[in-house]
């Protein structure tokens, strides 16, 4: 589910999605339900959202790419408690996992508003994904806070088929090591 982009712009990551997992790009796929969201309000992205996690059969990960966009006012407690209830009630009631992007402030690492706050007080894993000052096509990914088993932090760049891959031997900056 993406809550900003274009149709356009979703579609190419929904093909990028089908391709990373060996389908067929040129149809719809009965496990990848896209969600185009850039059109509603708050209210109507999480009916929407609450409709297709509770009508799609075996549903496992929900990734809500713009959660930011779900609310009103990113800085109102009300608003956040209420989003953030919902989805520790979706998560429970279908056994789900889900994953939601929000940005980070610009000029320091902390996520955005009351909202990020709160997201960061319930997540069982907080992700940083951050380009790369010198060279714009390398993105590093590290935890900033994780429940369970760690990981080493890693870096990725899109490649010339349109894929994610791995930067070998890439030095991370020094925050995260």
């Amino acid at each position: 589910m993406d809550t900003e982009q274009s149709f356009y712009h979703c579609a190419k990551v929904a093909k990028r999605i089908l391709r990373m997992a060996g389908l067929p790009t040129g149809r719809n796929h009965k496990d990848l339900e896209f969600l185009v969201l850039r059109k509603y309000t708050p209210e109507e992205r999480i009916a929407i959202v609450r409709e297709a996690i509770y009508r799609t059969e075996n549903v496992g990960l929900v990734v809500i790419d713009g959660i930011r966009d779900m609310v009103y006012d990113i800085n109102s407690p009300g608003e956040a408690t209420d989003l953030i209830t919902k989805l520790m009630q979706w998560t429970d009631e279908r056994r789900i996992h889900i994953h939601t992007v929000l940005h980070l402030n610009k000029g320091d690492d902390n996520t955005r508003g009351h909202l990020g706050t709160e997201l960061n007080n319930k997540a069982e894993t907080v992700l940083q994904i951050t380009k790369d000052d010198f060279d714009r096509d390398i993105s590093s990914v590290a935890a900033m806070h994780i429940r369970d088993r760690d990981f080493e932090p890693f870096a990725f760049r899109i490649n010339a088929d349109a894929l994610p891959e791995q930067v070998e031997d890439y030095q991370l900056p020094v925050s995260y090591t």
